[in-house]
């Protein structure tokens, strides 16, 4: 009897939950995540109101929101900037990712965890808060929210590969798929429940700084539960010697990279999530320009965000069906096959998202595509998690956040540019069918993830070189 609980318990990709830790962890760091996720949408909708002058002026008067929009708003220039200032915002948050996260790598190995982690948490509310009061006192400009965008940047390059490699300092090897799989739910759960409260937050008329504020509230409950954990040095950074401690951080860094580029999997994974940053992803920064000028031009700017906040609560849906349906079925033996169907899925149904022209065609294929999304990048960090060992898990994870979404700032860049003067559909097209073809090669081309050897033991990764 025993035995079979035993079994029970490993075959439920409810398992990590066993764990204390984690599990205040997962539920500190969902209610933060539906604050950031809020503040996503509010940002994305800030951005629109700074640029076109007529919608600024209807929200500080606090009336045109009834009223159809003008012809005036679907101007050429209109659009342009809204798709030029979009990327620029966007590339300002993740170029510190590009710039910093292989560093932050090594000091993240040097470091206490738990404390990083509750310094982070403490900024990017502080960041938040920041923006909120801009806002309220009507000094915010272009140029803050770039600014502060930066910053807020600078902190997640810290962030992000330490939260990647804390959680597998939170559960055992034998618990990691699942700790993975939860993660991504809680993800993706924040994602679709963030935007749909921002959404019916601001078409009710609440004020943009309200979402700021409501986000930077957000991060006290994921501080405390960093400080509620067990175990005083459960953050704390592997044991070294002497000798390493004394290593430059160029030597330290120079470690991660052979260990990528020296291990089949880790390569190919890296090429994947690098190729998905830059061009897939980079359809996130011309959703809002989307639903204004191309599917609801002629609606109300009340109609537009709340359609905005709906697209993001679906694409949230879509990712947390996509969440579930891997930990329901991505067992060892089916991994390759998730990785491979959902990067094809992916990008494929991306064309068809540019190709909509209404909101019901773009809700269908964007619930689609963060579906396989999901299919992807959730198999693949278990991968890399099981992959890699504890010594050089800050190093890796932050090569693999700097493919994952580091390049996405250079593709926001190029997609706003593009956008500019092709347009945000076009541009999206355009995009996605060059992330196809490499997807396409990665998965096809001799030694690539269709060579991918799996089977019920994940320590087989680890040792699988070049």
């Amino acid at each position: 009897m025993a035995t079979e609980t035993l079994s029970a318990r490993r075959s439920s990709p409810l398992r990590a939950f066993h764990n204390r830790n984690f599990r205040l962890f997962w539920f500190g760091q969902i209610i933060s995540l539906v604050g950031s996720w809020m503040q996503g949408l509010a940002q994305g909708w800030l951005i629109l109101v700074l640029v076109d002058p007529q919608l600024r002026a209807g929200v500080m008067a606090r009336h045109g929101d009834s009223a159809a929009v003008s012809s005036s708003h679907l101007s050429a220039a209109a659009q342009a900037s809204a798709n030029y200032w979009s990327g620029m915002v966007n590339f300002a948050g993740g170029l510190p990712l590009l710039l910093l996260c292989l560093f932050a790598g090594v000091v993240i190995d040097r470091v206490d965890k738990r404390n990083l982690l509750i310094l982070t948490q403490f900024l990017m509310g502080l960041c938040a808060g920041a923006l909120g009061l801009l806002i309220v006192y009507q000094i915010v400009t272009i140029d803050w929210v770039i600014g502060i965008a930066l910053f807020l940047g600078t902190i997640m390059a810290f962030d992000m590969p330490t939260r990647q490699s804390f959680v597998a300092r939170l559960v055992g090897r034998e618990d990691m798929s699942s700790a993975v799989v939860l993660n991504s739910s809680m993800f993706n759960a924040a994602r679709a429940l963030g935007p749909a409260i921002g959404g019916y937050l601001l078409a009710a008329h609440v004020s943009i700084a309200d979402c700021f504020f409501l986000n930077a509230i957000s991060f006290i409950p994921v501080i405390i539960a960093l400080l509620m954990m067990r175990g005083g040095n459960i953050g704390a950074p592997a044991p070294v010697s002497v000798e390493r401690k004394s290593e430059s951080l160029w030597s330290q860094m120079k470690e991660g990279f052979a260990f990528v580029r020296e291990n089949h999997t880790m390569r190919n994974l890296i090429i994947l999530v690098g190729s998905f940053g830059t061009f897939a992803f980079s359809f996130n920064v011309l959703i809002p320009t989307l639903v204004r000028y191309t599917l609801l031009p002629h609606a109300s700017s009340s109609e537009q965000v709340a359609a905005f906040g709906r697209m993001e609560t679906i694409r949230g849906l879509g990712a947390l069906a996509g969440a579930v349906l891997v930990a329901l079925l991505a067992t060892p033996k089916r991994q390759k096959g998730m990785l491979i169907a959902g990067s094809l899925l992916a990008t494929a149904c991306l064309v068809m998202f540019g190709l909509s022209r209404t909101m019901f065609w773009a809700y269908l294929w964007m619930s689609v595509v963060q579906l396989a999304f999901i299919m992807v990048f959730a198999t693949s960090n278990t991968l890399v998690q099981l992959i890699v060992p504890d010594a050089l898990r800050g190093r890796v994870m932050s090569i693999y956040t700097v493919m994952f979404l580091g390049t996405t700032p250079i593709g926001s860049l190029i997609a706003g540019l593009i956008a500019r003067k092709a347009g945000a559909p076009d541009t999206t097209i355009a995009f996605a069918v060059v992330s196809l073809i490499i997807a396409v090669i990665v998965c096809f081309r001799p030694g690539g993830l269709i060579s991918l050897q799996t089977d019920d033991s994940p320590v087989k990764y680890a040792s699988q070189e070049a």
